[in-house]
């Protein structure tokens, strides 16, 4: 790949944590440009995980250091002079102490280093699904355009994980270590089981569903706000929070198997998910707003098959241009 197309700035940043909304996109839409891009960014945090594994040793300040030296010889009496060849070995006498006494520091400290955790940061690329292992074992799926990071090891009291976007969970059991899911609104916690977290960045809106075991969702000030039980789905809009039993639960994380599944939904909602799964921008109709509810069932088909579809359903003709589709109401 040519080097100069990489986006190595906007990559750093996301490695080291400090990306901001506008260059995370900005490397969305890099991943989502072709296959090569998406192996690229894989290879690179690769290199990066087991770069930053090694120990940052202590560089000391040369130049000032040689300074003082310098300050202090002239400060001494003037002696004898001694041969050359004592200077010689004086100096490598003086090379082996410092050699000696580094390994004694990194000893000391190397232990301090290795405590450290180490990050990795996985994108789901616009218009596919990602899964990926845990070092614990959990199972995570990512959804179109979401995003997960997590240590390379959890530490010894919890298993803490950061999601953007939608996640679904099927958690290794430890009774010892909980697991928290830490999403930007709430924070999900469980010991072992099966859910799915939903952050709809557009909407303000943040969805969990739970399909086996239990888990408590709390605030992002550490308050209570519920603990589900299987079949049930926590929704916080708006400021308010509410839990609702769902009848078929199943169809909400059918993605993680690449499999939509829509029973009575508004057309907004449909365009909304039709977006994220095929990773384009719709331009719609206004007409077609709040007027029509659809139940379907999106599998292998393409786009274009999908639009023929609700075309069936409701007189509409559409365009498809790149990553860009307009709907609009057929003229009868």
């Amino acid at each position: 790949m040519n080097q100069e197309k990489i986006p190595w700035e906007i990559i750093s940043a996301q490695l080291k944590g400090n990306a901001s909304f506008q260059q995370k996109e900005l490397l969305r839409n890099w991943l989502s440009e072709s296959e090569e891009n998406v192996k690229t960014y894989q290879q690179i945090l690769c290199d990066w995980q087991i770069s930053n594994q090694k120990i940052n040793f202590y560089t000391p300040d040369t130049e000032r250091l040689w300074g003082k030296l310098l300050a202090r010889i002239e400060k001494q009496p003037q002696k004898r002079l001694i041969p050359l060849r004592v200077y010689r070995w004086v100096a490598a006498a003086a090379v082996l102490v410092l050699v000696f006494l580094s390994g004694m520091w990194m000893g000391n400290f190397s232990s301090f280093f290795a405590n450290e955790l180490v990050y990795t940061s996985v994108i789901s690329p616009k218009g596919s699904r990602t899964q990926i292992v845990l070092p614990d074992s959990t199972c995570v799926w990512l959804n179109s355009g979401s995003e997960i990071r997590y240590p390379t090891s959890f530490a010894q009291k919890t298993r803490d994980v950061y999601i953007v976007g939608e996640c679904f969970f099927d958690v290794t059991k430890d009774q010892q270590r909980q697991f928290v899911v830490h999403a930007e609104k709430v924070d999900v916690r469980v010991f072992g089981t099966q859910f799915n977290v939903r952050e709809n960045e557009s909407s303000k809106q943040v969805d969990v569903a739970l399909l086996e075991g239990k888990v408590s969702v709390f605030s992002k000030q550490n308050q209570p706000l519920t603990e589900l039980k299987p079949g049930e789905q926590f929704t916080l809009a708006n400021g308010k929070a509410t839990v609702q039993q769902v009848s078929n639960i199943e169809r909400l994380v059918a993605w993680k198997d690449n499999m939509l599944i829509f029973e009575n939904e508004p057309f907004e909602s449909v365009i909304q998910t039709l977006e994220s799964w095929y990773g384009v921008e719709f331009s719609v109709d206004s007409q077609m707003l709040t007027k029509h509810n659809y139940t379907f069932k999106v599998k292998t088909e393409s786009l274009s098959d999908v639009l023929d579809l609700i075309s069936v359903i409701t007189p509409i003709e559409y365009k498809i241009d790149g990553d860009k589709v307009m709907i609009n109401y057929k003229n009868r």
